[in-house]
């Protein structure tokens, strides 16, 4: 059973009110709690000031009157109020059902709760840390490469992972029924970069009877195309650079998961490593949330069609979109998903000569969009995997995982589908003269 203190509470609530048939909030209360009311002023303070001796003290209990996260004033690092805002409003975009579900109930203690970091890999790590230690294992899937790369690190301090295809469920079971000794999984779906669709309802219920806390990676599809919670999930992580914010300009992660994880074993590790974001990047991401959902029906109706074009091309030797009929797992993603998601994957013919020549012409800045790796950006980005974001996972289980040196992958952004697809046409026309 779990090592975990806090997860048999957790599961408890998570059966009652995290866990529904319904998959998503509609569209409208989503743009609601997106715009919110207003964005909050930027409080560009470090350190706050106490009433008197015994209100610092109390801070430093915990102790708040007006309700505030633990020690959320006393330092920015322990928390901001314009952080607070982008807390509580994702907070709200993924859990609004936990919410109303526990005040219908009249539960008095709090279920769920948010931690911004200044990072996606700073939420990633400190979610980690506060999960396993010296001697665990870890099962992880298809991921960034830098979550790789951090994975594959902790083994000097006796963390094994156990790298596998997490969209193959037969296999997730073969794994923890083998390898007792897993303390977390974590998977991204859909995956990076091939676009693979893991089955969070179908791990989650091969993870919770173990005891074992089930992370998803929400970043390639966020709240509004995926709420994981409703699907079993037991943390939840974005990197908020990337769609949230939607323009390319701050850089942050969200953790999202059960309050006495959060407040008692997350928290102390962000306070003391100090991944914190600035309240000016906070009000940024705040900015982006109101017109995510906006951004993304626009990406993935592009992303939709040249897709469809993308499969007929004659350059290109496949394609990997969860809205192509052809892609394994489409009817999963139609299932998990409400919208396909905003970015493509593709093989082209010939391999990596090719590919490097398609991605220099989308670095010549006459073409729309950009050479760059990130993504989920109103500004359309290729990259080219195997020399970019997975280069420093090892060739044999990059090719293993379907990264190949042809492997193109496309976030696509608001320029629109003609647009693109002109300057796509002749990337490819171009890439085999």
């Amino acid at each position: 059973m779990s090592v975990h203190s806090w997860f048999a509470g957790w599961v408890e609530r998570k059966e009652r009110y995290a866990r529904t048939s319904e998959k998503f909030m509609s569209a409208d209360r989503f743009g609601s709690i997106g715009v919110g009311i207003g964005l909050p002023s930027i409080v560009q303070k470090s350190t706050f000031s106490f009433r008197n001796v015994k209100d610092g003290a109390d801070r430093f209990l915990g102790v708040s009157k007006s309700g505030e996260k633990p020690f959320a004033r006393i330092y920015t690092r322990l928390g901001n109020p314009t952080t607070e805002y982008l807390e509580k409003a994702l907070f709200q975009l993924d859990c609004q059902h936990i919410i109303d579900a526990a005040l219908a109930a009249d539960e008095r203690k709090p279920t769920i709760a948010s931690l911004v970091c200044s990072s996606g890999m700073g939420a990633i790590s400190c979610t980690t840390l506060a999960l396993v230690q010296s001697g665990d294992e870890i099962v992880c899937g298809n991921v960034y490469g830098c979550t790789d790369s951090f994975f594959r690190t902790l083994a000097k301090f006796n963390i094994k992972t156990h790298f596998i295809d997490t969209a193959d469920t037969a296999l997730v079971k073969k794994t923890l029924e083998e390898n007792p000794k897993v303390a977390m999984v974590f998977l991204e779906t859909p995956d990076n970069p091939t676009l693979c669709i893991s089955d969070i309802e179908a791990i989650s219920k091969l993870t919770q009877p173990r005891g074992i806390p089930l992370v998803v990676d929400n970043t390639f599809a966020t709240p509004y195309l995926q709420q994981p919670f409703r699907l079993g999930a037991d943390i939840v992580i974005q990197s908020l650079t990337k769609y949230v914010n939607g323009h390319s300009t701050s850089v942050a992660g969200v953790v999202i998961g059960p309050y006495e994880f959060m407040s008692d074993h997350l928290f102390h590790i962000y306070k003391d490593f100090g991944p914190t974001p600035s309240p000016f990047d906070s009000w940024l991401n705040g900015q982006g949330l109101q017109t995510l959902h906006l951004r993304m029906e626009r990406a993935c109706a592009s992303a939709v069609e040249l897709a469809l074009r993308l499969e007929k091309h004659p350059k290109v030797e496949c394609v990997h979109y969860p809205g192509l009929p052809s892609h394994p797992q489409h009817d999963l993603a139609k299932r998990q998903m409400r919208l396909p998601g905003g970015m493509i994957a593709l093989e082209l013919k010939d391999g990596y000569a090719p590919a490097c020549r398609l991605m220099d012409y989308f670095a010549s800045y006459t073409t729309p969009g950009e050479l760059a790796v990130s993504l989920g950006s109103a500004i359309t980005y290729f990259q080219h995997p195997a020399s970019m974001t997975h280069a420093a996972v090892p060739e044999a289980d990059r090719l293993k995982r379907g990264i190949t040196d042809g492997l193109v992958r496309i976030s696509v952004g608001l320029e629109g589908v003609e647009t693109l697809w002109a300057a796509i046409d002749e990337g490819l026309r171009l890439a085999y003269n």
